[in-house]
């Protein structure tokens, strides 16, 4: 480890945002270090859609191609009613003139990431610690300081920038003293996974499908090995109740009647959130992702729109490095936040 060296830029968080920062910066041969408060990588399953741009960023790491192959290509995506099967379809090939990749590919974002991190492991500019855990962030005009929480110690490191790439509760963004304003959704969506074919059962679905029934609203997302259904409570319904697995049952036989249990697999509810920070960028420390923004996984823009900060931010900061100007980061945040 490099605890001691200035000259580098410091990511805390090793999701796909924070990823992406590393490699590109890498690539451009700057030193990162890089903390994951996890010491194994997460397997569960949180963002599945790639979108037409995102593919496209990614085509230029050459990582579009290999992540294809682990994922579903989605041409089409639906608004349905469920009693008649009547919808609204969606054909992205609409714009094959504007991308090389009209579809949106559903893939686990752990699977990019085990890309990513297969390429690090390559490039001796990135220092990547797993199970270390940023606690504590300052900065002087001049440089960057962490604390960082590893298995058995304590340590500071330096650098000359701080990405903040660690989540809806990050540590960078409370060092750098920003409000998270915005608000929770009343809803609970809960989440169901299951290795059920829909696609058998109802005609003319499409890979990603967002529903009107009777009962109320669903959606179902293929991904190449199960259906990632999005539920939630009915009628009159407490969330307790609606989280019990007999609960999850009763709705998916809402969805395709069965005289049997379904197989399900990841079950959990969450809240859904809109909020975003007022800048993107403090001095020397930068957010990117959801330490920056949060929004309704409907659509799949959460982690597209933290990608697409990534891109940007690594740009700018390439410059910035070898100008060593600190203001070569204004276009960043006054770019990224509208969109």
């Amino acid at each position: 480890m490099m605890a001691h060296d200035q000259d580098r830029i410091l990511i805390s968080g090793a999701g796909p945002v924070g990823l992406i920062c590393a490699l590109r910066l890498a690539m451009a041969d700057i030193p990162v270090t890089l903390f994951e408060a996890d010491a194994t990588p997460p397997a569960d399953l949180r963002a599945s859609t790639f979108h037409p741009p995102t593919l496209d960023m990614l085509d230029g790491l050459d990582l579009a191609e290999p992540l294809i192959a682990l994922g579903l290509k989605s041409p089409t995506w639906q608004i349905r009613l469920h009693e008649t099967h009547e919808k609204a379809e969606f054909d992205l090939g609409v714009i094959s003139g504007d991308t090389r990749h009209p579809y949106r590919l559903q893939c686990e974002q752990s699977k990019l990431c085990a890309l990513i991190r297969a390429r690090m492991a390559q490039l001796p500019q990135i220092d990547y610690l797993p199970g270390w855990r940023v606690t504590a962030a300052r900065q002087s005009d001049n440089a960057v300081e962490v604390a960082a929480q590893g298995p058995e110690e304590m340590l500071n490191f330096h650098g000359r920038y701080l990405i903040g790439t660690d989540g809806a509760h990050s540590i960078v963004r409370n060092a750098m003293g920003l409000d998270f304003k915005g608000q929770t959704y009343p809803e609970t969506t809960i989440l169901a996974t299951t290795s059920f074919d829909f696609s058998a059962f109802l005609p003319g679905l499409s890979n990603v499908n967002y529903i009107w029934a009777a009962h109320g609203t669903f959606s179902l997302l293929r991904l190449p090995d199960l259906w990632r259904c999005s539920l939630y409570p009915l009628a009159g319904e407490t969330i307790e109740d609606a989280i019990k697995p007999a609960a999850i049952q009763a709705k998916m036989q809402l969805i395709v009647t069965r005289s049997e249990d379904y197989p399900l697999g990841d079950m959990r509810p969450y809240r859904v959130h809109q909020r975003i920070v007022e800048t993107y960028q403090k001095g020397r420390m930068l957010l990117a992702g959801d330490a920056a923004h949060l929004n309704s996984p409907s659509g799949g823009m959460g982690m597209n729109g933290g990608i697409h900060d990534a891109f940007l931010l690594t740009d700018l900061l390439v410059k910035a490095w070898h100008r060593n100007d600190v203001a070569m980061l204004d276009p960043y945040s006054s770019t990224r936040r509208p969109i």
